[in-house]
């Protein structure tokens, strides 16, 4: 009984530590990755260009990558770029491996600027965002 005072108000903080959400949960059942998208080159891209960025399940080395969310916006302005992606948290398997992958395409739907290395989001201690530096595709 002589700890019992401090008993009750550890409680209450750890009681209040759970109930604060943590990671990339927004809501109940959905997950959201933020997604930030640059190039190092010193030039403004004219209107008409899109940015897509795609969240992918990779864990299969032999097999397509699973699209588990996409987005695509016409660019405006300068880079940075930011987008963020939401889907259901039933969707990931923590076994799992995932990537945030992004491009960036032309009027006619040319490849401009991609990806060229894996981005690692949400599993396996990967944080529930990415900074990708997308390289010239010409």
């Amino acid at each position: 009984m002589h700890y019992a005072p401090l008993i009750l108000p550890a409680g209450l903080v750890l009681a209040a530590c759970a109930a604060v959400p943590t990671g990339p949960e927004i809501s109940t059942g959905t997950t959201v990755v933020a997604v930030t998208a640059l190039y190092r080159e010193r030039i403004m891209l004219p209107p008409g260009h899109v940015l897509t960025v795609r969240i992918e399940d990779v864990s299969r080395a032999d097999a397509p990558a699973v699209v588990l969310a996409e987005g695509s916006e016409p660019l405006t302005g300068a880079p940075p770029y930011r987008v963020s992606l939401g889907f259901p948290t039933a969707q990931i398997d923590p076994r799992h491996t995932y990537a945030a992958r992004a491009e960036i395409r032309d009027v006619t739907g040319a490849l401009v600027f991609i990806t060229d290395t894996r981005h690692a989001v949400l599993t396996q201690g990967a944080p529930a965002s990415a900074e990708i530096v997308l390289k010239s595709a010409r």
